[in-house]
């Protein structure tokens, strides 16, 4: 039987008998796992930095996949954290942290509001109150882009599993959260949530074709400033004319023209993304020497 003092919890897996592909159900305990031991660091940072969670295996049955797993963690830099009760605190916390996010996700089809993670952050930190986790000298909320990273990794590890199929997370013998396998959580979903703030400004600047589009459906690769940038060229009249082959442009070739830049920032103030869009071409810059290769080079 399972110690129920113990921080444990446990991953269950139900999947019709002798259905196919019977590896999906093992890799996606396995990505559940790493996923939780991801969280787990990330939840250990704002407490400690010092210490390393683990994941030990107690127990596994069949029928139904059921695993069993514990919380522990190694190394104890802090005279306070050698008491095995906070060892219990911090184990129970990273526990009941992983039920709040699955329970938070159950019955969303996604996350299109950064104001949902704010309230699963505030929910964790709660939990941080209640368990007096807080009390620690430096501990520090999960930031924003790691708790978003996180519950995407959660998200990925279930894309193995059926919609016949499903996944539940126990902790304390009876608190239940069933794994969300209708969630999805896309790049651009987890770039918009990462964004608190857009800039834009447009600029007159000369750009060195790389990459040409041809087809019309991607974006074009310049060298700008000793590096490379992708644009989309929304000059359509200047885009025909060119795949009509009326205008003749070749990689190493120049473009001058108005150029439009939105900067993204994160909740931290740090840059998220950059986006380069081609509002005008006003002049094509043929390459003076034909010997000059450095415009490739990266």
């Amino acid at each position: 039987m399972k110690d129920l003092s113990s921080p444990g919890f446990c991953i269950t897996i139900d999947f019709d008998k002798k259905s196919e592909n019977p590896s999906r159900v093992f890799q996606t305990m396995t990505d559940i796992i790493n996923s939780f031991q991801n969280l787990d660091r990330d939840l250990i940072n704002g407490i400690n930095s010092q210490l390393d969670p683990v994941i030990l295996l107690e127990d596994i049955q069949s029928g139904s996949m059921k695993t069993w797993l514990i919380n522990a963690l190694k190394g104890l830099p802090d005279e306070a954290l050698k008491d095995c009760d906070w060892k219990k605190i911090i184990g129970h916390y990273l526990v009941k942290a992983k039920y709040i996010i699955i329970n938070r996700l159950e019955g969303k089809t996604s996350i299109t509001n950064a104001k949902e993670i704010i309230e699963i952050r505030k929910e964790l930190y709660e939990e941080a109150v209640k368990m007096d986790i807080k009390s620690f000298p430096y501990y520090e909320p999960i930031p924003i882009p790691k708790l978003i990273k996180n519950i995407s990794l959660i998200n990925q590890s279930l894309s193995h599993l059926n919609q016949s199929d499903k996944a539940y997370l126990e902790i304390d013998g009876h608190q239940k959260a069933d794994f969300n396998l209708s969630f999805n959580f896309s790049p651009e979903n987890i770039e918009e949530l990462l964004t608190k703030e857009s800039l834009s400004s447009q600029v007159l600047m000369i750009l060195k074709v790389k990459k040409p589009d041809y087809l019309g459906s991607s974006m074009w690769d310049f060298k700008y400033g000793g590096r490379t940038i992708s644009a989309k060229i929304l000059d359509d009249d200047w885009l025909i004319r060119f795949q009509q082959r009326k205008l003749d442009i070749r990689p190493g070739d120049s473009i001058k023209a108005n150029v439009k830049t939105t900067v993204k920032y994160g909740h931290d103030n740090s840059v998220i993304a950059t986006i380069y869009e081609v509002l005008n071409v006003n002049e094509i810059l043929p390459l003076n020497n034909i010997e000059d290769v450095s415009w490739f080079e990266d």
